[in-house]
């Protein structure tokens, strides 16, 4: 067993082709929102989330597997089962690429009117529960839909803040929609977004790596013992 470490672009990179899969003895999702919003503020605070557990695959996958919850199911040769880790990497997946439809994420940054003690936190997540009505197909709350009362509230959607190209340039759409004519604004908004985007982009978790040459027996076994 070899520990190495990973940013999470890596990860996401590895589920976004499909590289990285679930065998079918993972339980699938449990996090509670609360959970998902822990782990978002752990990134902000620049904290450990712990590491996770990867086999690596040869020529052959050796256990019956799935793709993540909200992943392409199409992609790149697979590459590595996750056996421990599941629930990081799939609420980390999902909120970044906004892919809750009952709910939500967004980071909220201090604003002038909140205290400057010691005890304030710059940022942080929150979320929201969203639903949608079939007769007019849109999501409510609407206030949340609308980049400039988001930005009154100094809220940024968290799905903006995912460490890829087109997530940056969605960003800078968004932020002229928020700000309308006044670029200063528009240079303030992506100031925070590009700090906030860095602390997902330098993020780290760690991984311990199972050899493709691993037997399926003594895989489950350190499944089970993690």
């Amino acid at each position: 067993m070899e520990a190495r470490n990973r940013t999470l672009p890596d990860w996401l990179t590895r589920i976004r082709t499909r590289q990285i899969k679930l065998p079918r003895f993972q339980r699938f999702e449990a996090w509670t929102h609360q959970t998902v919003t822990g782990l978002l503020n752990t990134v902000l605070q620049e904290l450990p989330a712990g590491a996770v557990l990867v086999l690596e695959i040869g020529e052959e996958e050796p256990f019956v597997s799935r793709t993540m919850l909200g992943a392409p199911t199409e992609g790149e040769r697979v590459t590595e089962h996750l056996l421990d880790g599941q629930q990081r990497l799939t609420a980390l997946w999902r909120a970044l690429t906004d892919n809750y439809e009952d709910r939500s994420f967004f980071i909220r940054l201090a604003s002038d009117d909140d205290s400057n003690d010691e005890s304030t936190v710059p940022a942080y997540a929150l979320s929201y529960s969203r639903w949608t009505r079939p007769n007019d197909g849109k999501k409510y709350p609407v206030w949340l839909n609308s980049p400039a009362r988001l930005w009154k509230e100094r809220f940024i959607p968290v799905h903006l803040l995912r460490p890829d190209a087109e997530a940056e340039a969605q960003m800078k759409a968004w932020a002229k929609q928020a700000a309308g004519d006044d670029m200063d604004t528009v240079l303030e908004i992506l100031d925070a977004g590009n700090q906030l985007r860095q602390k997902f982009a330098k993020f780290n978790i760690p991984f311990l790596s199972l050899p493709s040459t691993t037997p399926k027996e003594t895989a489950l076994n350190v499944f089970v013992q993690m």
